[in-house]
């Protein structure tokens, strides 16, 4: 049944009601999941895990919770709306692999990890609803049983080949491993060619926030800057206070650390990181580090999203696309 035709019946005001409460108690529940699973999966190897992750208080829900659970309901509704009579399989798979695909985003905004646990959970509900759509026939998602094979090798390898160009050019991992299983497990439940969607929208999602963090990053700084010229043009002896004061404090942080520098004995300077060359060398590698990664893994969970929930849309504009030719 059409989407539109589904919704003006009892079953299908009843079903968006529904959809919406879940998608308030499923929040809260996944909330709640990021905050009691073990600190190690949200950890690199080998790493130990801070205070904040040993708290156990990671997500708040009165903090996003609220607009994760919009964003959660509204998923829900529309995936309910395309896979509605015949297909509650299909919804009640693809409520959940929302679910993961959720946890997995706000792991890898606020602790840049995507935990392997996740992605296993990922990958197993697709080869799930993979195996129930090729045995019934159904082809929603496949036409063959060799299009979930095809999709995840794609998926990985398209990941690997953006890592290698990063290391190629940029001297530095271009992709994280995280991100290559995750597609891996992406490409089990959007098979070929759906995965080649998957990554369009992957781009285009990350691009488009990319280039909204840039603009209002420039709008911050420019109202910064206006506010102090504004400042100067009150106080015009604010302008010649502030290099003498920055001076000043420079140079006390200069003897400071001179003083502390030799208060060390002679075998501890090295350790104490006395040498400011090189501690401003490391401090500013360590900058780079930080300001230049940009998490993939959000975007990868979001085209997945997309895919499920605007299937019939998505191809019946490739369609539209490809007649143009």
């Amino acid at each position: 049944m059409q989407p539109l035709n589904y919704l003006n019946t009892a079953g299908g005001m009843i079903w968006t009601a529904a959809c919406a409460l879940m998608g308030v108690l499923l929040t809260w529940m996944y909330y709640l999941a990021i905050n009691r699973m073990p600190a190690a999966w949200l950890c690199d190897y080998n790493e130990t895990p801070s205070a904040e992750l040993l708290s156990g208080k990671r997500v708040r829900f009165a903090r996003s919770g609220i607009f994760m659970s919009v964003v959660t309901a509204a998923c829900l509704i529309i995936c309910r709306l395309q896979y509605n009579k015949g297909f509650d399989i299909y919804f009640i798979v693809f409520s959940f692999i929302i679910v993961v695909s959720l946890m997995i985003a706000i792991c890898d905004i606020k602790y840049t990890i995507i935990p392997d646990q996740l992605t296993i959970l990922l990958g197993a509900l697709g080869l799930i609803i993979s195996v129930y759509d090729i045995v019934r026939g159904f082809g929603l998602l496949h036409a063959s049983w060799w299009s979930p094979l095809a999709g995840a090798a794609m998926g990985a390898g398209v990941m690997i080949i953006i890592d290698l160009i990063g290391m190629l050019v940029y001297k530095k991992d271009g992709m994280g491993f995280g991100d290559v299983k995750l597609f891996a497990a992406v490409g089990i439940i959007t098979g070929f060619p759906g995965t080649i969607l998957a990554f369009i929208i992957s781009m285009i999602t990350a691009m488009v926030c990319f280039c909204v963090i840039l603009i209002a990053m420039r709008i911050v700084r420019s109202k910064a800057d206006a506010q102090e010229k504004a400042a100067d043009i009150e106080d015009p002896a604010r302008s010649e206070k502030l290099p003498a004061e920055n001076a000043e404090q420079t140079q006390t942080e200069e003897e400071t650390g001179k003083i502390s520098c030799d208060a060390a004995q002679d075998g501890e300077k090295e350790t104490a990181g006395c040498s400011d060359e090189q501690t401003a060398e490391e401090n500013g590698e360590e900058a780079e580090a930080a300001g230049s990664y940009l998490a993939f893994g959000p975007y990868i969970a979001l085209s997945l999203i997309c895919y499920l929930v605007f299937n019939d849309f998505i191809y019946h504009m490739v369609d539209l696309y490809l007649k143009l030719f």
